[in-house]
């Protein structure tokens, strides 16, 4: 991650009026002795000021050209190097300049240290708050990307930090962008729950429309926030089943974003296909594909060639989807790669090849295994093989369960399916009876029930 948290305001830090009003009568033996120490600094507040802003052009400086390492030798510890500025007040500011660092130094534990040393200086200060959050969030998403290990109690001490922090910091400035898109990044890349990071990313948007023009240009560094935002509600909306919605969205973000390009050209058209795969409208769907796929790599991207040989499967053009999903390098395929190469070969009736692939994508797969074997299980239910059909719907069943705590949907369709074909029509209706538990509206489980309860009736 490189976004920049804003400069902290050095010069205005003060104690919360609640520090100012406690102890009014300090211990004699005390106050005196300090006084006499402030009387006799040869450095007044002006020239404190005078020598911040020396430091502090300096570390603008190595700021600006990332020398993140140059800037913790600068500052680091800031109460041996600076010990008048420190006394002074302008700790908070050096310590969280400091904390931002190493944050990009990927050395999370000193920055964690500094960052709540800020928060502890300054409770109701919204820099401290974000800054804090900030580095949580960041250390979360190189834990995701495995360069650091944190463990899973770790993490969720971490993640719950972060909400705690973010929610002050836009408490302390609801008008702000940046922390809401980041809490709605936190919903959605780290716990999956999109529906919880929906309104934090429209919260984002809507509060970068609010801003006045002059508004806006003074907090130009929020507009690259406020795009992603609209970037990742599209997507929100998406997971959710709502791709008309999404598109509107996403057409939005389009818009915004062609002067600045802050996503990429693979990743919006990409988004654009997606949004209009799900809503059937394959032809518009290869359109947006092809484009994303003239900026693509196929072995970077072959979520790009995947998806358009899988349009081309929709509009019955398995053909020219084979030649889509052959860009993506055979040594290279991922699991979900495989599944559509198997559906691909189903669609032209090459069955035992499609079952050679899907056996491989099994064997590789240790989150998504069960994809692969509901396929296995559509192909044997093709080919009458009832049994192999039941063995293989089982068994995605039983990774669901033991991976994810619930049976697969497909799978107990299709178990079902299998049990009403060989005529076991209690132990289908059984089967049927439980994935109308799991999920009522399963595409076609009305229809099945209903057939199964024909042939009992008729029994």
């Amino acid at each position: 991650m490189t976004e920049k948290t804003a400069r902290p305001a050095a010069l205005s830090l003060v104690k919360p009026a609640a520090e100012e009003m406690q102890a009014p009568n300090p211990p004699p033996d005390t106050d005196p002795a300090f006084l006499d120490e402030l009387a006799e600094q040869t450095a007044g507040p002006e020239r404190l000021k005078q020598a911040f802003a020396r430091l502090w052009a300096e570390v603008e400086l190595l700021r600006s050209e990332a020398r993140w390492q140059e800037l913790v030798d600068l500052l680091h510890p800031a109460q041996e190097r600076f010990p008048e500025l420190v006394e002074a007040g302008f700790g908070p500011s050096l310590w969280g300049e400091t904390a931002f660092a190493l944050t990009q130094l990927k050395k999370y534990d000193a920055a964690l240290e500094l960052a709540k040393r800020c928060v502890q200086e300054c409770p109701e200060d919204h820099h401290a708050h974000a800054r804090l959050a900030y580095v949580l969030y960041d250390s979360l998403y190189a834990a995701k990307n495995r360069e650091i290990l944190l463990h899973p109690e770790e993490r969720k001490a971490r993640i719950e930090l972060a909400h705690k922090h973010f929610a002050k910091a836009q408490t302390l400035r609801p008008d702000n962008v940046t922390q809401f898109y980041r809490q709605g990044m936190l919903y959605k890349a780290m716990q999956n729950k999109p529906e919880r990071a929906l309104p934090l990313f429209r919260t984002a948007v809507k509060n970068w429309d609010a801003l006045s023009q002059q508004q806006k240009e003074a907090r130009h560094q929020e507009r690259k926030n406020a795009v992603k935002a609209l970037y990742q509600w599209a997507s929100c909306l998406l997971t959710l089943g709502n791709a008309k919605e999404a598109l509107e969205v996403l057409s939005r973000c389009l818009e915004e974003d062609q002067p600045s390009q802050y996503l990429s050209m693979v990743h919006k058209y990409f988004a654009l296909g997606k949004v209009h795969y799900a809503a059937g409208n394959y032809e518009e769907a290869g359109k947006a594909l092809d484009f994303a796929a003239v900026h693509a790599n196929a072995e970077d991207h072959d979520y790009v060639f995947e998806l358009r040989a899988r349009t081309a499967l929709a509009q019955n053009k398995p053909q020219e989807a084979q030649k889509f999903l052959e860009k993506i390098p055979a040594g290279r395929r991922r699991p979900y790669v495989l599944w559509t190469e198997a559906d691909i070969l189903a669609a032209q009736g090459r069955l035992e090849q499609a079952k050679g692939v899907l056996k491989r994508a099994a064997e590789r797969d240790r989150r998504g295994r069960h994809k692969a074997l509901v396929r296995l299980a559509k192909i044997a239910f093709r080919q009458n093989d009832l049994e192999e059909c039941l063995k293989w719907a089982r068994e995605a069943n039983a990774f669901c369960r033991q991976t994810y705590q619930n049976p697969h949907d497909e799978g107990l369709f299709w178990e079902a399916a299998a049990l009403y074909r060989a005529g076991r029509h209690k132990e289908a209706w059984q089967v049927a009876g439980d994935l109308s538990i799991l999920r009522p509206n399963f595409p076609h489980l009305r229809e099945l029930k209903s057939r199964i309860a024909r042939a009992m009736g008729s029994a």
